[in-house]
């Protein structure tokens, strides 16, 4: 039976000067790679799309900016299959601003035959 599996009891009330006890939780490990870099981004579009290096490096050099641009104004991005961008909430900084984002992606599942003629469309 895996941790996930076992019943949650309810919450037992504690004798005087009882302390509680705690309660480990597992999570995900996270992983510390590079970040992606626009250079590499352009490369592995390439590899993707099997255009020429000249041809998807101005493409790709003007969505980046049209995402920066979105976030700037406060919109809040649906791009599938990149995810949902809901923006949080912003900060000004003397060197910038921050953007407090959430993203939630979809999980990986098989596309059906609306969403693949939905791609279809916006391809041709």
């Amino acid at each position: 039976m895996d941790s996930l599996d076992k019943p949650v009891s309810p919450p037992q009330a504690l004798a005087a000067g009882q302390e509680p006890s705690p309660v480990v939780v597992a999570s995900a490990p996270v992983l510390n790679e590079p970040s992606l870099n626009k250079r590499e981004l352009i490369d592995e579009a390439v590899l993707r799309s099997g255009v020429k290096k000249k041809d998807a490096k101005p493409v790709v050099e003007a969505l980046l900016a049209i995402l920066g641009e979105t976030v700037a104004s406060g919109r809040d991005l649906n791009l599938k299959p990149f995810g949902k961008l809901l923006l949080k909430r912003s900060e000004v900084r003397s060197n910038g601003t921050v953007h407090i984002c959430r993203l939630r992606q979809p999980s990986e599942q098989p596309l059906s035959g609306q969403e693949i003629a939905e791609d279809a469309d916006i391809s041709s």
